[in-house]
């Protein structure tokens, strides 16, 4: 297990990018609340009166309450953080908590998502389909980051087994890191696994995208356009 007082931290503050199926809504709890000190109250009261809240809106008591953010374009940031992976595999940094994978290269996050959802189709059996994609543009930074791009070859790059990445990710969480800068293995090129909300802002629907895949990939990724529309 890596400690992770030794590792290298980098400075970011950049445009990154996130791709996420478009059937997810925005959701509007996150955009009206006004203030922290909203959040519980709200949330209780909403959810007293509409039993869907809280499938859509994930448990936001997974999000410390100085992490949490609000206002317009706060609920494609604060969605990936209230729901932690189901599948029973987790992501390479996170199992049971939720985290914002992004890149500051929109083609390394399409590469990204292209490989983990045709792995979800291959994995549920289907054969051929399209999927409508959204891209989330959104500003990070300036913000430190635990960098392990140099260890190219560890164990935490395993293609298949995160094991060694969710320990690594698990012990980053419990310093309250706000993420991690490491190295893609599904293309050539850089990924960020924010952990804070709060290092994220100005998030918004940047444009879709249509993922065809058949015979176990993703074989095509087209452009829908729209760029820059919430």
């Amino acid at each position: 297990m890596i400690d992770p007082s030794v590792l290298p931290l980098s400075e970011v503050d950049d445009l990154v990018y996130r791709v996420i199926l478009s059937r997810y809504p925005q959701i509007d709890l996150f955009e009206r609340v006004s203030s922290p000190e909203d959040w519980e109250v709200l949330f209780v009261v909403e959810s007293l009166t509409n039993p869907r809240l809280r499938n859509e809106v994930g448990d936001i008591r997974l999000v410390a309450s100085e992490d949490r953010v609000y206002g317009d374009g706060a609920s494609w940031i604060m969605a990936a953080f209230t729901h932690p992976p189901v599948d029973g595999r987790g992501g390479r940094f996170n199992r049971d908590f939720g985290l914002y994978y992004c890149s500051t290269d929109e083609s390394v996050a399409i590469a990204e998502s292209s490989f983990h959802r045709a792995r979800f189709l291959r994995e549920s059996r289907i054969e051929q389909t399209t999927q409508e994609m959204r891209v989330i543009r959104a500003h990070l930074g300036p913000v430190t980051l635990h960098d392990v791009r140099h260890m190219e070859g560890a164990a935490i790059y395993d293609l298949d087994d995160y094991g060694e990445s969710q320990q690594i990710g698990d012990a980053l969480k419990n310093t309250k890191s706000f993420g991690v800068y490491y190295q893609s293995v599904r293309t050539e090129g850089e990924c960020i696994g924010v952990m804070r909300p709060k290092a994220l802002s100005d998030a918004i629907h940047w444009h879709y995208l249509r993922y065809h895949y058949e015979a176990g990939a993703i074989v095509k990724v087209e452009s829908l356009g729209e760029s820059g529309r919430r």
